[in-house]
């Protein structure tokens, strides 16, 4: 059983998780001294490491973060504890590849210090062997751009390739989906940032950074970038800022000098000419660790308690309006970068003129009322009189999010027409007026032109001419280019069943469009004919798991089955392997076999798996090698459709053999990958 303090000092590390937390933090939130903070740090590290759910790693210099090793059984023991439910959006710890390649390629791109393996597989908390993997995989995508990876002893991993290698492949790896997916959300202010040229301030801050050897994430130049744009519109509506003298002490930073070869550099390349006062807020952003540490001692705050206030804010919003704000982390960290310097300007009695405030009040007042009613009361603002200006920049973070959370609920939709222009332009108009708040149409297309490309992540198409949907795996409407009331009836009917898909899509988690090659050969080499069973005699589950293991032991060729056999049970001690009604995932708590295997039992008749699950037919045992050098988790990501899916379950069952099991199984995500992403 855990303490009061222990269940604090859990939700604190767990709501923190992406990040270190110091151990003056942790003593300063439940009232100790940093000595017994630790202390409770170690009883709590043991507690989790002996439950197997994770640990508490600890890096010199920076604190403690949690890394979760049994995500399932974790959320089952921190329910338990805490009687809160983690989130979806909470399961968003660095464990995936694709994570991990983008907290490494941040690292060795925006980083000023030399990159070790060593130190990444510990702010990782992974293997060694798991980042050499990933590393294979960042070789091949800076290969397009001809860039390397190197390495030297002293100087550990590096890249090395020109300068405008180096910035085409930062462009668009870091910041040009991510500028467009922020910046569509704030379509509903066109105009704010109309005619301002984007990717050449991103140039410009990046190159400036990159000088300076400032070390910033993609996020904060992302911030950056906004903000720059935000001012050169103030600037064009003719405000300016008036700054207080105390934050003169900024100007001998080279953060200052940077922000001032940015404003001189968009007077150059952009004939846009923004006073000297900017730089100093650039440079505020630039430099907002400093400004954080400033205000907390200013204002007796630190960044986790103004990120906690910030938390029951949104929470109290999403409780009115139904939205899920506090599982933004876009919102979230958005607002974080937006309140450190307005924090500053309010203790210094400085104000920002917000020259959207009127449009704001006039068309979004909803959305204006509702920052001001919430807002006004949470603590870190309560010494302060914040203005409405103020209040609507907080605003645009609100609205955008809402319009993001809008737009992913929306059907991405490709609309297929005769060659005809008027016909085509007819129909999309239609469709946009009639079904704009639940269809995004990503484009018009002629029938010649169909591809695999267009097709990629779009989840309905609405032509006027006949199409095969057979062809297409992606459900098809056909209407009138007048688009009458059966037509939209039609739609909306694909549209309700596409809403019920999206409920559990984000289980999928990041899955590709298509099937790669290395997935591919991943499935075939761990799933094997000598690992499969298809029984359609009566049996039962411990005759079935034997069954499996003797067949693992097998192919290992040694002596594996009374050890695995041990740890499957462990593993079942803790928490149920059956994940639905008639799927078990049986697997180790640690790795047995040398290699990874994927064994697999079908049976015709259902077993008793446990009290709750008494109609077991799809039995899949899963073995990690010892090195961690195969990744079997994605094998496992790839079961989850059988929990929602009907039909694919059904044919797995009704394969019948090993060569139809893995035609069946192939061939419904290269299907899925098109029908349902």
């Amino acid at each position: 059983m855990l303490s009061k303090k222990e269940i604090i000092m859990l939700k604190m590390l767990y709501q923190n998780r992406n990040t270190y937390t110091s151990s003056k933090q942790i003593a300063k939130q439940l009232g100790v001294s940093d000595r017994t903070a630790r202390k409770y740090v170690q009883g709590l590290g043991l507690i989790l490491k002996n439950h197997k759910l994770g640990q508490i790693c600890a890096k010199q210099g920076q604190g403690y973060r949690l890394n979760i090793t049994d995500q399932r059984s974790f959320d089952r023991f921190y329910t338990e504890k805490t009687n809160t439910r983690p989130t979806a959006a909470d399961l968003t710890t660095i464990n995936e590849a694709n994570d991990r390649q983008y907290f490494v390629l941040n690292q060795l791109l925006f980083g000023q210090k030399p990159v070790f393996v060593d130190d990444l597989a510990a702010d990782l908390c992974v293997s060694r062997s798991t980042i050499s993997n990933d590393i294979v995989e960042i070789k091949q995508l800076l290969k397009p751009y001809t860039i390397e990876l190197k390495h030297r002893t002293s100087q550990g991993i590096y890249v090395a390739g020109s300068e405008n290698s180096l910035r085409h492949f930062i462009m668009n790896y870091f910041f040009m989906n991510r500028l467009q997916d922020n910046l569509y959300a704030f379509s509903m202010y066109k105009h704010l940032l109309e005619g301002i040229a984007i990717e050449e301030i991103v140039i410009i801050v990046l190159d400036t950074c990159r000088k300076y050897f400032l070390k910033l994430s993609d996020f904060m130049i992302y911030t950056i970038v906004l903000h720059i744009g935000l001012a050169i519109k103030r600037l064009q509506a003719g405000f300016e800022i008036q700054l207080h003298p105390q934050e003169a002490n900024l100007a001998q930073e080279v953060e200052y000098q940077s922000a001032l070869e940015i404003v001189e550099k968009i007077r150059q390349q952009m004939g846009i000419v923004l006073p000297p006062e900017e730089a100093f807020y650039i440079a505020i952003h630039l430099k907002n660790k400093l400004v954080s540490e400033t205000i907390r001692e200013q204002i007796d705050l630190d960044d986790n308690e103004v990120k906690q206030q910030l938390l029951v804010v949104l929470q109290k919003i999403d409780q009115e309006t139904g939205f899920c704000l506090a599982e933004d982390p876009l919102l979230i960290d958005g607002l974080m970068m937006h309140i450190t310097p307005l924090l500053q300007r309010l203790n210094n009695g400085t104000s920002m003129e917000n020259p959207l405030l009127e449009t704001i009040k006039k068309d979004y007042s909803d959305f204006f009322q509702l920052t001001i009613r919430h807002f006004s009361d949470v603590p870190f603002f309560a010494p302060y009189k914040v203005t409405e200006g103020e209040l609507a920049y907080l605003t645009i973070h609100l609205t955008a999010a809402m319009e993001r959370l809008a737009n992913q609920q929306k059907a991405r939709v490709l609309v297929i027409c005769a060659t005809g222009i008027g016909s085509s332009q007819m129909l999309k108009n239609r469709l946009e007026h009639e079904l704009g708040s639940k269809l995004v149409i990503e484009e018009m297309i002629s029938y010649y032109e169909i591809s695999e490309q267009k097709l990629a992540g779009i989840d309905l198409i609405i032509s006027s001419i006949k199409v095969p949907d057979v062809v297409l795996n992606i459900p098809i409407v056909t209407v009138s280019v007048f688009l009458d009331k059966k037509d939209i009836q039609k739609i909306n009917r694909q549209l309700k069943q596409y809403k019920t898909k999206k409920q559990y899509r984000s289980v999928l988690k990041q899955r590709p469009k298509t099937l790669s090659d290395k997935e591919r050969e991943l499935i075939e080499t761990s799933f094997r004919p000598e690992l499969f069973l298809w029984l359609a005699e009566e049996t039962d589950k411990e005759a079935v798991l034997d069954q499996l293991l003797t067949r693992i032991e097998s192919v290992e060729k040694r002596a594996v089955k009374e050890a695995l056999g041990k740890q499957l049970a462990l593993r079942e001690a803790y928490s149920s392997v059956a994940f639905s009604d008639h799927l078990a995932v049986a697997h180790p708590i640690e790795p047995i076999t040398n290699d990874a295997y994927a064994a697999v039992a079908i049976l015709e008749q259902g077993i008793k798996w446990d009290d709750e699950h008494d109609q077991i037919q799809l039995i899949f045992l899963l073995s990690p090698d010892r090195l961690g050098q195969v990744e079997l988790n994605k094998i496992s990501q790839l079961l989850v459709p059988i929990i929602e899916d009907e039909s694919f379950k059904d044919a797995l069952i009704a394969s019948g053999d090993f060569e139809h099991f893995m035609e069946c199984f192939i061939g419904y995500h290269l299907g899925t990958h098109l029908s349902h992403m």
